[in-house]
């Protein structure tokens, strides 16, 4: 017992003072993945309830993150016509919301940083952090892109022939330029970590937040962008496919089926 606690605290120690140095930040990852692991598989687990519609949207980077990490969760899915009245009740008044040990909180960018951070899944390390997080903003502008071409449908100015005609307008511009430009960003980063992650040699937030959203791309959602526009980008489509195959990732969407 005492040399297993004594290994812990040597551990914690090496995963501390690592990152100082950049020559052995390297050695740092193995140790932070160990000592989460320990840690999930033996110390004190958050109750974490997560609440968002039955659809992926920006909930499923934080749920995948979950999974992934082995983090255990309560996924509660929430119907369009359940929202109205649980919206008074809501943080901010939107979904998401998580509990966290009986805490409310909002913003799927919040929640993402947290499960990443219980799981080992955001790095402590500050330069692969920032790498991180650079990742996740690009992630964000591609959303942030494609968002107005979905709003418009919903312009009580428009007509609906008109607001269709828009809508077509912004999705060819976005199929055109805008998303294979930031695929092509996203596949540069690929090559110059040059492991099949973003960051690091293991699955980070960044590769799930990524994931998920290769994967609405995919799925033919969105109509006028075709479900083939990742397919010139071949690091992007292997990188896509590793995280698809991943057990836990095959198992938690045949559940979902």
């Amino acid at each position: 017992m005492l040399r297993t606690v004594a290994g812990v605290g040597a551990g914690f120690a090496l995963g501390y003072c690592m990152p100082k140095l950049d020559a052995l930040a390297p050695l740092a990852e193995p140790v932070e993945q160990a000592l989460h692991k320990l840690h999930l598989q033996f110390g004190p687990k958050p109750n974490i309830q997560l609440t968002y519609f039955d659809i992926a949207g920006v909930a499923e980077k934080v749920r995948l993150t979950c999974v992934v990490g082995k983090l255990p969760f309560n996924d509660v899915r929430v119907s369009f016509e359940q929202w109205p009245k649980l919206k008074p009740t809501s943080k901010f008044g939107q979904l998401p919301m998580m509990e966290v040990d009986g805490t409310t909180v909002a913003q799927s960018s919040a929640m993402l940083n947290y499960v990443g951070k219980v799981t080992g899944m955001y790095p402590s390390e500050p330069k692969k952090a920032l790498k991180v997080d650079e990742v996740i903003g690009l992630h964000e502008d591609l959303w942030g892109a494609i968002r107005p071409s979905i709003l418009v449908m919903r312009d009580p100015k428009l007509s609906q022939k008109e607001a269709q005609r828009r809508q077509a307008e912004m999705r060819k511009e976005l199929a055109d330029e805008k998303i294979p430009a930031i695929l092509g960003f996203f596949e540069k980063m690929l090559a110059e970590n040059g492991t099949g992650f973003f960051v690091g040699s293991t699955p980070t937030t960044a590769d799930i937040a990524v994931y998920t959203q290769l994967r609405a791309l995919q799925a033919g959602y969105l109509d006028g962008i075709p479900k083939t526009c990742v397919d010139p980008f071949p690091k992007l489509k292997a990188f896509y496919n590793q995280i698809n195959s991943r057990p836990e990732v095959e198992e938690w969407y045949k559940k979902k089926k």
